[in-house]
């Protein structure tokens, strides 16, 4: 009988202990979840008054039909760094060490998965510039361009470009980094043997006809074929 009544009261002793602890990890939990909806509200529509889903809609990463999907993935990326926040908080109040560094580790990571959005968007709008631009070119407009396979080149440039835009993310989240760096290395040798391939096979008269621009501007005299 009394090694219960020691057993009951060591238990009640650790709950009232243990009490304000609770009470004030439950009140740091809906604090948090305030503060953090009333943050994903504000980045919402700030972003979304900056003219962020524009942007978005422009550059072909959501559709025109979804007008404000791409604030509201930012405001939901601030509601759930700005949850795990409260949650180690909460843990470290509750004396639970462990979950707080699981936590922890998982904020600390989150820089290097804003780092990798911010990277490989900027590949696609560069891409998405690069290809413009070679499309308002005037050889991409010439008739023979059109027929042949130079309207390959400005969706390739894009292609590539945000190829290694996409490495690069991927390195920046330090997934297996030896194997993203040969893969990266090999799509590059790939990309310039295609390259040399298509100029030296496909481009032999023009590259015939520069090389013999540079070879009469040298000798100062006109090409052989033009008499």
């Amino acid at each position: 009988m009394n090694r219960n009544m020691h057993w009951l009261t060591t238990a009640l002793d650790g709950f009232l202990g243990f009490l304000p602890n609770l009470v004030a990890g439950l009140f740091i939990l809906l604090l948090g979840y305030v503060i953090s909806r009333v943050l994903s509200r504000v980045t919402h529509s700030i972003l979304h008054r900056l003219g962020f889903d524009r942007l978005m809609t422009k550059l072909g990463i959501v559709s025109r039909k979804e007008s404000d999907v791409a604030s509201h993935w930012a405001g939901t990326a601030v509601f759930v760094v700005a949850m795990l926040a409260t949650v180690m908080q909460v843990a470290r109040t509750w004396n639970m060490s462990f979950v707080a560094a699981g936590f922890a580790r998982l904020i600390e990571y989150a820089p290097h998965v804003l780092g990798a959005i911010v990277i490989f968007g900027a590949s696609v709008i560069l891409g998405n510039w690069v290809r413009d631009r070679l499309l308002r070119t005037p050889i991409m407009n010439e008739g023979d361009t059109r027929d042949g396979q130079m309207h390959l080149v400005p969706p390739g440039a894009r292609g590539v470009i945000i190829a290694i835009g996409a490495f690069m993310a991927l390195r920046e989240l330090q997934i297996a980094p030896e194997i993203v760096n040969t893969a990266f290395s090999l799509t590059l040798g790939a990309i310039a043997l295609a390259a040399a391939l298509a100029f030296g096979l496909g481009g032999r008269d023009v590259a015939a006809r520069l090389a013999q621009s540079w070879y009469d501007k040298r000798r100062g005299g006109p090409s052989l074929g033009a008499t």
